[in-house]
């Protein structure tokens, strides 16, 4: 759920940093307001994919699968589509050439919806089930960390080739969750089991968050990498 459920953070992030796309006002490195505005700027035209490099669309973004096998829960969601992301705010953006790393802090609501199939145990109480499922982030906080090297390409100029990613994130305001037919369509085991999930959203988003998100982090990852190595740094960035 997590895992692009930003996706699309670090790639609008990054991206827009560097002022390549047409109307972006390239900025200085270590201008951190121009960098943040810039990047604000292009969220939505981001969110749209771009189709000449292959990227895409992120809003609303496809997953085709997604599983969580952690602490007694076997969780798989399929068909998975995240909205939301094109609403992004940038909070923070930097770049450190000396220390080779991109920063991207940012703060987004967003949708899931998809299909699910559930068994073992939530953290206390068992839980089965096999239907439709919806989840609802609201203010979801991330916090992304590129590093990098500098790397010539083909025409000896220098581009940025990422080399890893890892990033942090905590669901702010609220979480809500919704499955059907839990249980075998039990309503009542069901209806327990909604209420104990929805009264206990910060646990949940803290203990299965991550797996959720691996996917689409991974996903916008590849993109931001893709796109920056394509770019020769002088003609995104004043130097």
């Amino acid at each position: 759920m997590k895992r692009k459920v930003c996706a699309f953070f670090a790639f609008s992030s990054v991206v827009s940093i560097f002022g390549a796309l047409p109307d972006v006002q390239k900025c200085n490195l270590t201008d951190a307001v121009c960098l943040k505005t810039s990047a604000q700027l292009m969220v939505p035209q981001l969110t749209d994919g771009l189709p000449d490099l292959g990227s895409k669309v992120l809003d609303p973004l496809y997953v085709e699968a997604i599983k969580v096998d952690l602490a007694g829960l076997k969780l798989a969601l399929t068909d998975a589509e995240i909205t939301g992301m094109k609403d992004t705010i940038i909070d923070k953006l930097s770049v450190d050439l000396a220390k080779k790393q991109i920063q991207v802090i940012c703060h987004v609501s967003v949708y899931l919806k998809g299909k699910y199939k559930a068994s073992g145990k939530l953290l206390i109480l068992p839980i089965t089930g096999d239907g439709d499922t919806t989840i609802k982030l609201k203010n979801l906080r991330i916090q992304m960390i590129y590093p990098f090297n500098l790397v010539k390409n083909s025409e000896g100029k220098d581009v940025i080739d990422l080399s890893s990613y890892r990033y942090s994130y905590d669901v702010k305001d609220n979480a809500h969750f919704h499955m059907t037919n839990l249980f075998n369509g039990n309503k009542q085991l069901g209806d327990v089991m909604l209420t104990f999930m929805n009264q206990n959203w910060k646990a949940l988003t803290q203990e299965f968050g991550k797996p959720l998100l691996e996917i689409p982090m991974e996903m916008v990852y590849n993109t931001v990498k893709t796109y920056l190595k394509s770019q020769p740094l002088e003609d995104i960035a004043n130097l």
